[in-house]
């Protein structure tokens, strides 16, 4: 993403009108996920010391999980870790992630919750991670999914996209995972459905106009064939205002089947919930 130089190109022009129209060249649709884990400021103070040390260690892992095992999904993304990291605005409890598109903002949070999973059922295999789980417990998230305008000014992502999340995250109380109106209206126009990923395998994505310059030779653990995916839901539950303007707000409820090597037992299957099937309104 081309960052603007706001006050190099200001200094260079003297045409006030010019000036305006300089963002209209750095303004790009993006997506963005948001990430929170819920009720952070009810913590208790030792507990709220080691969240932030959580977050970014559950953080670190998800992104070296989806370089690894989703390259098809994120070979066109980023090249490596770093450049992940450089699209990544921490809040310390959480965060937002700028994507490309919805499915690597989904499948993105699918490999994040599969680590909050492993870490809530004292699976992971990372000293450090039992270790927080033995103080903090089981953490609970509440992800949203934006798609809209954007711009980078000085290694910082800015616009509506980000202000939207925000504000959609604020609004749930119910650790689900929401998306809008455009995130929805993006899945339709591209995959026909959200719903579809039930019967989406790597060759599917490549039938499409969207993906068709995917290398179907890169591996994915999710798409490899069809099947991973058990269940897709998704339900309009409501309106809130932004900025004069109403989004529609959808909740989505996903379920996958993972296979993990764990030293918990030899039981290695699990199945992956984002989100949650209750519709209750946007408070």
């Amino acid at each position: 993403m081309q960052t603007f130089n706001a006050e190099e190109r200001i200094r260079e022009l003297s045409d006030i009108e010019a000036i305006k129209k300089l963002p209209e060249r750095f303004i790009q649709e993006k997506v963005v996920l948001g990430i929170d884990i819920y009720k952070y400021s009810e913590y208790s103070p030792v507990p709220q010391v080691y969240v932030p040390v959580l977050f970014e260690n559950l953080y670190t892992l998800t992104v070296a999980n989806v370089l690894e095992y989703e390259v098809f999904i994120f070979g066109n993304y980023c090249k490596n870790a770093v450049e992940f990291r450089s699209r990544f605005i921490p809040t310390g409890d959480g965060g937002f992630q700028i994507f490309n598109n919805p499915i690597e903002a989904l499948v993105f949070s699918i490999y994040f919750q599969l680590n909050v999973k492993r870490f809530n059922s004292g699976g992971s295999k990372i000293d450090l991670l039992k270790k927080l789980q033995k103080i903090i417990g089981t953490i609970e998230l509440r992800y949203a999914v934006t798609t809209d305008q954007l711009y980078s000014y000085k290694s910082n992502y800015y616009g509506v996209s980000i202000i939207n999340n925000a504000r959609i995250l604020a609004k749930d109380h119910l650790n689900r995972m929401l998306i809008d109106d455009n995130t929805s209206a993006w899945l339709i126009n591209h995959i026909n459905s959200v719903e579809n990923l039930i019967d989406m395998d790597k060759n599917a994505f490549a039938s499409t106009n969207y993906f068709k310059s995917y290398d179907v030779q890169l591996k994915t653990f999710l798409f490899e064939k069809k099947g991973a995916f058990k269940s897709v839901d998704v339900l309009k539950i409501g309106a809130i205002k932004s900025k004069n303007t109403e989004l529609n707000i959808y909740n989505l409820h996903l379920q996958t089947v993972m296979r993990l090597m764990i030293e918990k037992h030899a039981y290695d299957i699990y199945v992956i919930t984002l989100g949650n099937l209750n519709t209750r309104g946007i408070d």
